[in-house]
């Protein structure tokens, strides 16, 4: 078993929830630290592969091995830290959760005057830093109403103890399904809020192909079909870290429906606008973007 296939089991999970429940953060950040450099020097672990290919293919072609090993490193100390800080707000409750997460004004002016719209928000987030952690943030502000979030179908060991710890009366997680769909599509429709990881492959279709930093990258596109028969917003939305700011949210003004009759067409273009947004936010800090499957097809 590799490590990856380790922290998703029940035991894997429960182990890291409860560093997260009973170490301070500079030991947390330690522990965090030490499986990372276990990590870092197994090259041929399938999730190193996989880092490796994600963080070649948005950076430069050009750019030699080892700097791209140095940037799959630094991918990895992200994630160290993010690990350890979404367990150790997630076992403080409500009132650790409201000082996990800043919202500037202009990034929560986006939010509110997409609400203001009085049409359905689709919210198309990015896996950038603690994504977990920022959804669950957002939609424990009192502003906010309740928010569905798409999931990939498959959960199970941890990723179902996670979906449990992430349940609450305003965060909704619901498996994508025929059902979570049909209820997303009338959330969409009475003004509520939906949310998705767009460039999570898990959700594509098998033969969905959109352009992603310039080559074809299996992504989904769902997400716009709801928007364009609910007659939805998009919001793109991502999390990042600073150092001296800690997690804060980016967004940018909500994007209206860009519609011309040919729906092929009008999905591609739509998803295309979304994604041109969130590309921006990865190249600013493509050690902060934590896909751990395989974007491009590779031969």
């Amino acid at each position: 078993m590799t490590l990856q296939e380790f922290v998703t089991t029940r035991f894997g999970t429960k182990l890291w929830m409860s560093l997260g429940r009973w170490l301070p953060p500079w030991a947390g950040y330690r522990v965090a630290h030490l499986a990372v450099t276990i990590v870092s020097r197994r090259r041929n672990s399938s999730l190193y592969r996989i880092l490796y290919e994600n963080q070649a293919a948005i950076h430069d072609a050009q750019m030699p091995a080892e700097e791209l090993h140095a940037a799959v490193r630094r991918v990895l100390e992200h994630v160290g830290r993010t690990a350890y800080d979404l367990m150790y707000y997630l076992a403080g409750g409500e009132a650790r959760l409201r000082d996990a997460m800043t919202f500037d004004d202009q990034v929560w002016a986006n939010v509110q005057r997409a609400m203001a719209t009085g049409r359905g928000v689709m919210i198309c987030g990015c896996h950038m830093s603690n994504f977990n952690l920022g959804f669950l943030c957002l939609s424990q502000r009192a502003e906010t109403p309740q928010i569905q979030v798409l999931v990939p179908p498959t959960m199970t060991g941890g990723f179902r103890i996670m979906h449990e710890l992430r349940s609450s009366p305003k965060f909704h997680e619901t498996p994508i399904s025929v059902a979570s769909l049909r209820e997303a599509m009338q959330r969409l429709a009475g003004g509520g809020m939906v949310a998705t990881g767009v460039d999570w492959p898990l959700a594509a279709a098998a033969d969905e192909r959109i352009t992603f930093f310039g080559r074809p990258a299996r992504l989904p596109t769902g997400y716009i079909r709801l928007a364009i028969n609910a007659g939805a917003v998009l919001l793109p939305v991502a999390f990042r870290w600073d150092a001296g700011r800690g997690y804060h949210m980016l967004t940018v003004p909500h994007l209206e429906l860009e519609l011309t009759g040919d729906r092929t067409r009008d999905i591609e273009h739509n998803a295309r606008r979304v994604l041109a947004v969130l590309e921006r936010w990865i190249a600013e800090r493509p050690e902060q973007w934590l896909m751990y499957y395989r974007v491009w097809p590779t031969s």
